[in-house]
C-alpha cells in the first residue's frame, strides 16, 4: 500500500512498474500528471505533459529507465497540457523508434506541435498495445472532452489512465484522493469540461466493465479501489456541459429536451425490433419531456370512432373503440385525466390505423414548439407501426426456419453446419491481432454409452441437453458452442490465450460433475488447441481432437492442451 501522502519530489510507484512522474506546481488548481509504464527499452509515457513540468518529468524518468528507453508516448487527446512536453522530450533523446500513440482525430492537431515523430494509431491496431509483461488496452471516450479522446487500461495492474475523465480541480498538493470529498473537485471539473451527462455515462459504463483497481487521471488526484464505485455512481447523475446553461434558459432547456427526445425515438426505432419495446420507451420519454402522466398507443385497422377537436387539430377524445383496436401499452382499464389524442396513419395508404394518447394530471398548455416536436415524433411512430405490421407477418415463419437451420434440435446449441461460417467470422478478427487469440475446446462425455445402456436413451438425451446448457452458461456470450457429433461438443473461445482457455475448460469440467438431481453423474474430457497464426478450421479442430484423445487415453475427466 502506498502511503497516503506521497513524496512527489520523486517518482511514485502507484502500481507494479507503473510510476507517477509528473510535478506539482504550487498554487495551480490544474495539476498535470504524467505516468510511466516501466518496460525496459519499450517503456511507455502516458500523457507526456505540460511544457511547465517537462524538466521534472525527464529527471524522474531518467531515475527509473532513462528517457532514451521511452518507445511509446500515449497522447489521449491533443491539449497543450498533454503535448506541450513533446519537443523537449525529443530534444533530450527518446528511443530511436519512438512513436506517438494516439487517435487519428488527435493526430490532426498534434502534428501542429512540430514534433517529428511517427504515429501509431490506436484504431488501426485493434485498440491494444502488447508489451513485455502486459498489454495496454485503449477505450474510446469521444468528446470527454475531445472528439478523439480515449483512456488507457493496463491489463496487468488494472490501472486506468483516464485522461480528463475523473479529473478534478485541486488546491492541495496531495497525489491520492483520501475520501469521497474529492468528488467536489471532480464535479467542478466535469461540469465545465464534459459536454453532457449522456456522453459521460456512455464511457462510464465501459469503465465499470473493466473493474479497475486504480484510476490515474491526468488532472486532480489518483483514485484508489475503494472510492472508484461510489465516485462513478455520483458521476452518472451529474449534469454537465450545455445542460447547465438550460437551468436559466427555459427556451434552451426545451430545445435540448426536444432534440434529445426525437433522437431517442430514432435510436429506439433503429435498435428495437419490437414495437411494444418502442412504445414503452416512448412512454418514458413522454413522462420525462412533456411531463405526461401516461402515453397510450392504439393500433387497429378501423378507427372511424376516433373524434378530433377542431380547436387544435389533434386534441380530442376516443369514443367506444371497435373490437380490432388494441392498446399497445396499457390494459383495458380507462385512465383518468385530460387526454390529448393525435392520429397515426399508414405510410403507404395515408389512412388512419392508430392513435397516440397523452394523458395528464392537469390540463397542459400545448404550445406551437411542443406541437412541432409531437409532429416529428408522430411521423417516426407511424414508420414504426408500419414496420411492425410487416414484421409480424413474416417473423414467426422466418424465425422457425432460421432456428432449425443453425441450431441442433436436441440441445439448442449451434449445429455442425454453422461451424464453418462462425469460424470464418472469428478467424478474420483473430488475424488482426499480433498473436492468435482464438482457442478450440473439444469436449467429450466420458463413458456416454454406459449412460444409454444403463439408463436408456431418453436419459442420455437429457444428459446431452444438460451438458449443452452447462457449456453455454460457462462461456461468454461472444463465444460459440456447437454439438459436433454424438456426445462431442466443440467450443470456440474468442480473444483468449492458452492460460485463459485452460481456466475456461477446467470451469466446464468442474461444473459438469453435478448436472442435476435424477441424472447419472458424468465427467468430460477436454482437448484444447490455441489457433496458430493463419491456421484453418480443419487443422485447429484436428489438434483439439488429438488433445482430447490424449485426455481419454490418460484417464479421462481431465484437460489436455495441444502443443502450440
Amino acid at each position: 500500500m502506498v502511503e497516503a501522502r506521497a513524496d512527489t519530489q520523486r517518482a511514485v510507484e502507484i502500481a507494479p512498474r507503473v510510476w507517477w512522474v509528473g510535478a506539482m506546481l504550487p498554487g495551480d488548481r490544474f495539476q498535470c500528471h504524467v505516468y510511466l509504464v516501466e518496460q525496459g527499452d519499450q517503456s511507455v509515457l502516458i500523457d507526456p505533459g505540460s511544457a511547465l513540468i517537462v524538466d521534472e518529468t525527464i529527471r524522474k524518468v531518467d531515475e527509473i529507465v532513462g528517457v532514451d528507453h521511452v518507445r511509446w508516448l500515449v497522447c489521449s487527446h491533443a491539449d497543450p497540457d498533454i503535448i506541450g512536453a513533446l519537443p523537449a522530450l525529443v530534444a533530450h533523446g527518446l528511443h530511436p523508434e519512438a512513436r506517438i500513440v494516439t487517435h487519428w482525430r488527435d493526430e490532426a492537431l498534434i502534428v501542429h506541435s512540430g514534433t517529428p515523430l511517427p504515429y501509431w494509431r490506436v484504431e488501426e491496431n485493434g485498440w491494444r498495445l502488447p508489451l513485455e509483461d502486459r498489454a495496454l488496452s485503449f477505450i474510446f471516450s469521444p468528446y470527454l472532452h475531445f472528439a478523439g479522446a480515449f483512456c488507457t487500461f493496463d491489463d496487468a495492474t488494472r490501472t486506468l489512465f483516464s485522461g480528463d475523465l475523473f479529473g478534478g480541480f485541486t488546491v492541495d498538493q496531495e497525489l491520492y484522493a483520501s475520501s469521497l470529498a474529492y468528488f467536489d473537485a471532480i464535479r467542478a471539473f466535469h461540469e465545465h469540461y464534459m459536454p453532457s451527462r449522456e456522453i459521460l455515462v456512455h464511457t462510464l459504463e465501459q469503465v465499470r466493465e473493466l473493474v479497475p483497481t486504480t484510476i490515474a487521471p491526468q488532472h486532480g488526484q489518483i483514485i484508489r479501489h475503494e472510492l472508484i464505485t461510489p465516485i462513478i455512481d455520483r458521476l452518472e447523475k451529474l449534469e454537465c456541459g450545455i445542460y447547465l446553461l438550460s437551468r436559466d434558459d427555459p427556451g434552451l432547456a426545451f430545445l435540448l429536451a426536444a432534440n434529445r427526445t426525437v433522437r431517442d425515438v430514432v435510436d429506439t426505432l433503429v435498435r428495437e425490433q419490437s414495437f411494444t419495446a418502442v412504445a414503452a420507451h416512448l412512454d418514458e420519454l413522454a413522462r420525462r419531456t412533456l411531463r405526461a402522466s401516461y402515453l397510450e398507443i392504439w393500433a387497429g385497422s378501423d378507427l372511424f370512432t376516433l373524434e378530433f377537436s377542431a380547436a387544435d387539430g389533434f386534441a380530442g377524445h376516443l369514443a367506444t373503440a371497435p373490437p380490432d383496436v388494441q392498446r399497445v401499452l396499457h390494459g383495458d382499464t380507462p385512465l383518468p385525466g385530460p387526454r390529448y389524442i393525435w392520429p397515426l396513419t399508414s405510410v403507404e395508404t395515408n389512412e388512419v390505423n392508430g392513435a397516440a394518447v397523452l394523458g395528464f394530471d392537469a390540463t397542459p398548455t400545448i404550445d406551437p414548439a411542443t406541437r412541432t416536436v409531437l409532429a416529428q415524433i408522430t411521423g417516426l411512430v407511424e414508420v414504426g407501426m408500419e414496420r411492425e405490421v410487416l414484421a409480424r407477418t413474416t417473423d414467426a415463419e422466418r424465425a422457425r426456419w432460421q432456428d432449425r437451420a443453425v441450431h441442433d434440435s436436441l440441445t439448442g446449441v449451434y449445429n455442425r453446419v454453422t461451424l464453418g461460417e462462425c469460424f470464418s467470422r472469428v478467424a478474420a478478427l483473430d488475424d488482426r491481432h499480433d498473436h492468435p487469440q482464438l482457442a478450440a475446446l473439444m469436449v467429450d462425455i466420458d463413458h456416454f454409452k454406459v449412460v444409454n445402456d444403463e439408463f436408456g436413451h431418453q436419459t442420455g438425451d437429457l444428459v446431452l441437453q444438460l451438458v449443452a446448457k452447462c457449456l453455454a452458461a460457462s462461456v461468454r456470450p461472444t463465444d460459440f458452442v456447437f454439438r459436433y457429433g454424438g456426445e462431442e461438443f466443440l467450443v470456440l473461445l474468442v480473444d483468449v490465450d492458452e492460460a485463459t482457455a485452460r481456466v475456461a475448460a477446467e470451469r466446464v469440467r468442474s461444473r459438469l460433475l453435478n448436472l442435476a438431481d435424477g441424472v447419472p453423474p458424468v465427467t468430460v474430457s477436454v482437448g484444447i488447441a490455441v489457433r496458430r497464426a493463419g491456421e484453418d478450421r480443419e487443422s485447429l479442430v484436428e489438434r483439439a481432437d488429438a488433445a482430447l484423445y490424449e485426455a481419454k487415453e490418460t484417464g479421462r475427466d481431465r484437460v489436455v492442451v495441444a502443443p502450440a
